[in-house]
């Protein structure tokens, strides 16, 4: 039985790579091979080193085991995937206490490699990034909610002060990863009440871009400054 069950995982595994996959090269230092890997998306829960729990999402490339250049996946260790004629480079990674990769399935005829994006690409890279903030009442947001429901401009720090009205409404703030770590003062007071997510976000114009989206722990009714630094 137990041969049975390896075969039927091999023969889905190669299913995947010939039906669902696309060529992208996977690199060690400045050593690549190329591989055909299925795209897909995991987010986890990790607790940082300043004890704040962040939701991270990461973009996964569930790759035939026995196809990896270099063996096992290692941190560090980059994707580079071909996104609208752009060559975006995403780099192996993963959150506190969370491994770089997981088997698919029991005979690990899979690996499911877990990566964010960086700021690297076949394009020059933009100076200036789209940052968004604003008020939603959602304790979740998606891309096109962003897009739609917050305003923006292009910015290179995080740097900025906003006055935001909110109805019953969470903050959101939302930035390049690349901009480092933000702190809030809301009202004039230092604030440590905000929950993250980071994940990879494609905006208009712009390359797939690490983000975090920052949102405020409580609702909030009224007019605030916010000052991000």
């Amino acid at each position: 039985m137990s041969d049975l069950l390896a075969s039927g995982a091999s023969w889905l595994a190669d299913q995947l790579a010939a039906g669902a996959a696309k060529s992208c090269r996977y690199y060690r230092g400045m050593d690549y091979g190329v591989i055909n890997a299925t795209i897909g998306t995991s987010r986890f829960e990790a607790q940082g080193t300043s004890g704040v729990v962040e939701t991270w999402e990461s973009r996964d490339y569930m790759i035939r085991a026995g196809t990896l250049p270099f063996g096992e996946p290692i941190r560090h260790d980059k994707i580079v995937e071909t996104i609208n004629g752009v060559d975006v480079t995403y780099d192996v990674s993963s959150p506190r206490g969370v491994p770089l990769f997981h088997y698919g399935d029991a005979f690990r005829q899979t690996v499911r490699v877990h990566t964010i994006a960086t700021a690297e690409s076949s394009q020059a890279v933009p100076t200036l990034l789209r940052r968004f903030w604003g008020s939603f009442a959602g304790d979740a947001i998606t891309d096109s909610q962003i897009v739609s429901s917050l305003s923006s401009d292009l910015g290179g720090s995080r740097a900025q002060a906003r006055t935001i009205a909110a109805a019953t409404a969470y903050l959101y703030v939302i930035l390049p990863t690349s901009f480092g770590v933000p702190t809030f003062a809301v009202g004039g007071l230092t604030s440590s009440a905000w929950q993250t997510t980071t994940r990879t976000i494609t905006f208009s114009g712009q390359a797939a871009t690490s983000y975090g989206i920052y949102r405020s722990t409580y609702q909030i009714t009224g007019t605030v400054t916010l000052v991000v630094s």
